[in-house]
């Protein structure tokens, strides 16, 4: 394996240092050429569509696809997120045990530049008020499951954070507290006086340092690796004993779209990332790609990084059995030189490991890297990229990019975009027809009566059928929250019936420890599979729209030859978010805890009973939470529908309309002669003609490319492992 390995590191460097191509540029060209089509069908279709395609064009212009860069403390995140955006340095990495700041990296190519590069937003005097009495969830949590326990590190910890922060800050913190400080450029000074924690011991300094106030910070960006928009998420960290940062962490995952997990080759995978990964919200197999970061420091990384990813795979597949988790070796502090244009920043210290890599691939020795002509620091960039792992990472990112829900909502518009084409053009080619066979006033009328009695038959179709989407949502709500809480409830007995069972059992010095990862996954599973169901129902409700529009489509166009009328596919995958199931509960806390727990509670009736109502206040509460998540999506779902079927409808009512006031009578000229009336009718007819021609061209261009980009989008899907 070695030998192959480092003949392939020779491939790499004799064929020189080649570009990443940008991250997710095969979804970027289809968001690009939506986008180019909404602003061809709002200058074609009527106002009927506008508000679908007002609400597609601002999720076209404003949706990013979030990506969170997660791990332990000290794993590398922010040396990885430097070394994947080709900024070194740029992010401060020297981050003090007492900060919990959520930076956030915003990229996006197109558009108009953002009003400020940098945002940092200060903690609310609530929020940071909590923090300082010591009070807020971590403390509840805690004096409900040791009611004796005092938390004074963690009171401890607060104190200092906020007496330092007074001593920086002076009297102006209270005046600084829940505001935010924008900025026009970003510079690494600027950031280490907001993000990392400059003198620890709160010493003099020429700049003012409030990093300890703030509670995240968002940089704007208009170029980068990412060719289609993305939010990188820098997270302070977790299995922290500054249980601060590791609350926040958690808080900072709600609904990524994916998570790169970052953990040290010295020591992958351990228990506490295992812990983690089992918390994380919508364990999906596109979700997750994992970093195993520092070869660099292993003997030879040539021969290890290959084992040590092999072992983290077996792992992850015993952990994960359904789950499909691509692992990334590499470095990212290498990461940061692998680029032509830097070497000559590159230290000189590299470890013997890497040394005899680059040796083996007949680069060199890299102290001699000034020295090296064009050529040769191509190859020795060539290296460093392959060792460093950044362009498999980019390929994992594109690739998971193609089957997030980013690239189901592009599915979406599409889908949206090709029905209004699509009705338009059926809407269209009727106007050309009444305008190609006039009829006289009598046949007119009488086709006129039959058309809006189909009208208005749609109409009512429309409102009840509103009304079944939402009564049966009513309905669906009711039965996910009677079927979740159950789930609970039948956990909680469970548990409450073992920890009984093993206060009888010998050895009863062991501590016994509430695992609730089960309950997690149950609930993620009802939870998911409760929205599938709904979102069938739903559509079962939806179909029964087609048929009426079938029935004013023959009306119009007896022979009519184009796409069925039915429902479009649904969107490969949309997930709602099940961001609460990562929320820290109780249970998550560790043997010492519950040891504590247990000594409080020798009675085994009053310790099952104490188990029982823990379990139920923690979960019952994400519960509510996941309810009002699934109410929330399953409303916006009804409302796009809605919004989609009455632009469908109005469109063909619009035809309807045009039909029945063609009728070849002298309708506005009676007071011309008969030859200047006749004139007129054929002057108007030709123009009405040449109108619907054009109209009709562009309908139907628009759905060949509509076609064609569902098809991309389609194919996309199943070359990256979409189901």
């Amino acid at each position: 394996m070695a030998t192959s390995y480092r003949s392939r590191l020779s491939e790499i460097a004799s064929s020189g240092f080649r570009s990443p191509a940008p991250i997710g540029a095969g979804l970027e060209e289809v968001r690009a050429r939506l986008l180019l089509m909404t602003g061809e069908l709002e200058r074609h279709l009527g106002e009927h569509a506008l508000p679908v395609l007002g609400e597609a064009r601002s999720t076209l212009e404003s949706h990013a696809c979030r990506i969170a860069v997660v791990g332990q403390v000290k794993s590398g995140k922010t040396t990885l997120i430097n070394a994947l955006i080709n900024s070194p340095n740029l992010l401060p990495t020297d981050i003090n045990p007492w900060t919990a700041v959520v930076t956030s990296l915003h990229f996006r190519n197109d558009g108009p530049a953002p009003q400020h590069a940098a945002a940092f937003h200060f903690f609310s005097l609530e929020e940071w008020r909590d923090l300082a009495e010591g009070g807020g969830k971590l403390s509840e949590l805690t004096k409900r499951l040791v009611p004796e326990y005092r938390p004074e590190l963690l009171r401890a910890q607060l104190e200092v954070m906020y007496a330092r922060a007074g001593s920086r800050l002076g009297p102006s913190m209270q005046e600084l507290l829940g505001k935010s400080h924008l900025y026009q450029e970003i510079t690494p000074e600027l950031l280490s006086d907001y993000i990392s924690a400059g003198d620890e011991t709160g010493g003099s300094s020429d700049r003012t340092i409030y990093s300890d106030i703030v509670r995240s910070a968002e940089l704007f960006f208009g170029q980068g690796p990412f060719a289609f928009p993305v939010i990188l998420i820098d997270t302070p960290g977790t299995n922290d004993p500054f249980l601060l940062r590791d609350e926040v962490t958690r808080r900072s995952l709600e609904n990524p779209d994916i998570y790169v997990f970052t953990m040290s080759a010295l020591q992958p995978l351990l228990p506490a990332d295992i812990s983690m990964l089992r918390l994380l919200n919508g364990l999906h197999k596109d979700r997750i790609i994992m970093f195993v970061n520092r070869i660099d420091q292993l003997p030879d990384p040539a021969v290890n990084a290959a084992k040590i990813r092999t072992v983290v795979e077996e792992q992850l597949r015993m952990e994960f059995p359904s789950l499909q988790i691509p692992v990334i070796v590499g470095s990212a502090w290498l990461g940061q030189y692998c680029h032509d244009s830097q070497l000559s920043q590159l230290p000189p210290q590299l470890t013997a490991g890497i040394g005899a890599a680059l040796r083996d691939a007949g680069v060199g020795s890299a102290e001699a890297a000034d020295g090296l002509d064009h050529f040769e620091k191509s190859q020795l960039a060539s290296i460093l990229q392959s060792l460093s792992g950044m362009n498999a990472m980019a390929a994992a990112l594109t690739k998971s990019l193609s089957v997030s829900n980013s690239s189901a909502l592009l599915q979406q518009i599409a889908n949206t975009y090709f029905e209004l084409a699509r009705y338009a053009e059926i809407s269209t080619r009727a106007e050309l027809r009444s305008a190609d066979t006039p009829q006289d006033a009598g046949e007119a009328a009488t086709q006129g009566a039959q058309f809006r009695g189909r009208a208005s038959a749609l109409r009512d179709s429309f409102t009840q059928i509103e009304t079944n989407l939402r009564a049966l949502v009513a309905a669906r709500m009711t039965a996910i929250d009677a079927s979740l809480r159950h789930i609970v409830r039948g956990f909680a007995d469970e548990q409450a019936a073992a920890v009984q069972q093993a206060m009888q059992l010998p050895h009863r010095e062991k501590v016994w420890v509430c695992d609730v990862t089960p309950l997690r996954e149950a609930l993620e599973a009802a939870y998911v599979a409760s929205f599938q169901e709904a979102v069938a129902s739903l559509k079962g409700i939806e179909q029964g729209l087609y048929p009426h529009l079938e029935t004013v489509v023959t009306s119009l166009l007896p022979d009519y030859r184009g796409e069925p009328i039915e429902a479009p596919p649904e969107p490969m995958q949309f997930y709602p978010s099940a961001a609460p199931l990562s929320n820290f509960v109780t249970m998550d806390l560790s043997q010492s805890w519950w040891k504590m727990w247990s000594a409080a509670r020798p009675d085994p009736q009053e310790r099952a009973d104490h188990l029982r109502r823990l379990i139920d206040d923690d979960f019952l509460a994400l519960v509510d939470k996941l309810a009002a998540e699934l109410a929330t999506q399953l409303g916006q779902r009804v409302d796009h529908t809605m919004k989609k079927m009455q632009a469908v409808g109005n469109s063909l009512l619009a035809a309807i309309d045009a039909r029945t006031h063609s009728t070849g009578t002298d309708r506005g000229i009676s007071d011309r002669t008969p030859s200047e009336r006749q004139e007129q009718i054929a002057i108007d007819t030709r123009r009405r003609r040449a109108d619907c021609a054009k109209r009709l061209s562009i309908f139907v261009a628009v759905g060949n490319e509509l076609r064609e980009l569902l098809k991309r989008l389609d194919l996309m899907w199943i070359e990256n492992g979409g189901i």
